[in-house]
């Protein structure tokens, strides 16, 4: 299972949601784990979101909608949850990247297994455990602190990427 580090792309969601009053919203930006290139997500609006999203900007009138307004099949980079997000980089991803192999969920600048989306089987499967089991542990705790160094090193092995 040979995993190259230029074929990694991570895909970062974000949302105010929670944060701020009235958010709602989930965006999401791929990034190449090496150039660090990203590419912002963005889908097309269907009538419903865009009668949404009109309503609450004001846009009442046919008028106001016509030149300022929001329109069906319009780009938007505003998704309704995070299910939306990653269903968008699955498709999304090799062609904004197409030497990319390995989708994951997370953050490039994080040293720690991250949930894989696509890639080779065995890499996934074994990352994938390895991110559940380590999202379990409590950093702060002493007692977790021998399990997460195991999860670490066993990361470390499958990782393309050496950290020191």
């Amino acid at each position: 299972m040979k995993v190259k580090e230029e074929n990694i792309v991570f895909l970062k969601v974000s949302s105010w949601k929670g944060i701020s009053i009235g958010a709602g919203h989930f965006y999401g930006v791929l990034i190449d784990l090496v150039t660090h290139e990203s590419v912002e997500l963005s889908y097309p609006l269907t009538q419903k979101e865009a009668d949404c999203l009109n309503k609450k900007a004001g846009f009442l009138t046919s008028e106001t909608i016509r030149t300022v307004g929001y329109k069906v099949g319009e780009a938007s980079d505003r998704f309704p949850n995070e299910e939306q997000v990653i269903t968008t980089a699955k498709k999304q991803f090799k062609k904004s990247f197409p030497t990319a192999a390995i989708l994951i969920l997370g953050d490039h600048a994080l040293a720690e297994p991250q949930q894989v989306l696509v890639g080779p089987k065995e890499f996934k499967n074994k990352i994938n455990i390895l991110a559940k089991q380590y999202d379990k542990l409590d950093w702060d705790d002493v007692v977790d602190r021998p399990m997460i160094e195991k999860i670490e090193e066993e990361w470390q092995k499958l990782w393309p990427r050496k950290y020191m």
